[in-house]
């Protein structure tokens, strides 16, 4: 398909996000890999907690979550009081991470505030467990990404949510402003505690943003790609020549992944 000239000029920014043990264990090695595939066009946006910048490079911009988001921090604090909102069950004696609301609301936040602060054509949210493995393939970003599209993602049934390791964002969609107020909206409202079964990890919450948005294109694609039932899509998809995703346990092991794919390690 030829591509339009506005397609073959659209500018990409990468965000991610972790607190110093996600830096410890996979997020350092994330940024290594955007730093050895990812030209000087192309900025990542980190927002941290706790640890401070170490790789620097004018292509890699720091922004500590907590500065630039304070509502994050005040609603963090105050929900932290309650142990069931940070995932404690109760009725199960244990902690269950998809009931751990404050955990991936730092998630959320740093997407909202790339989303309003960027000038860039379209963003790629990443998690800090994610492996750049390529230089990047601008054709198939943008096959991923529409012009049109308010925002690109996997999703995966009713019971799994969105792969929220991968998401896609316009920032200069008409909507992109509405669109990044209400995926705070979802937490600062307390909506985030009403999904069922207290549900509150962001798989949860994006979709339930998504949904005052179905009048704008919106791109899944797990359907595009033929893998709505999958639980773990990234890696069956065509990025996974771009990118590894270890998600989940899988990022205990991140820095023997890097030796295998030859990456440097530092």
């Amino acid at each position: 398909m030829e591509r339009s000239y506005l397609q073959m000029n659209r500018k990409m920014e990468i965000c991610t996000t972790y607190n110093k043990e996600y830096y410890d264990k996979c997020g350092k090695a994330m940024i290594e890999t955007f730093a050895e595939f990812y030209p000087q066009d192309i900025t990542l946006h980190v927002y941290y907690q706790e640890q401070e910048p170490e790789i620097i490079k004018d292509n890699i911009v720091y922004h500590d979550l907590y500065t630039v988001q304070p509502q994050l921090k005040a609603w963090v604090d105050e929900a932290k009081k309650d142990p069931a909102k940070c995932g404690w069950r109760a009725d199960r004696g244990k902690w269950v991470w998809k009931n751990d609301g404050v955990k991936f609301s730092h998630k959320a936040f740093a997407q909202s505030h790339r989303i309003k602060n960027s000038t860039a054509d379209f963003i790629l949210y990443s998690d800090a467990d994610t492996l750049y493995v390529a230089p990047p393939d601008m054709d198939m970003w943008n096959e991923c990404m529409p012009v049109e599209s308010l925002c690109s993602f996997f999703y995966r049934t009713h019971r799994w949510g969105d792969e929220t390791g991968f998401y896609m964002h316009n920032p200069k969609h008409p909507k992109a402003l509405d669109w990044a107020n209400r995926i705070e909206e979802v937490y600062l409202s307390g909506e985030v505690w009403t999904h069922e079964e207290n549900r509150a990890a962001d798989q949860y919450t994006m979709p339930l943003a998504r949904q005052s948005f179905l009048e704008c294109t919106q791109t899944d694609l797990g359907n595009k790609f033929g893998l709505q039932s999958e639980q773990d899509p990234v890696p069956l998809s065509p990025l996974k020549s771009l990118l590894k995703h270890n998600k989940g346990k899988k990022k205990n092991n991140t820095q023997d992944m890097m030796k295998e794919l030859g990456l440097k390690n530092e």
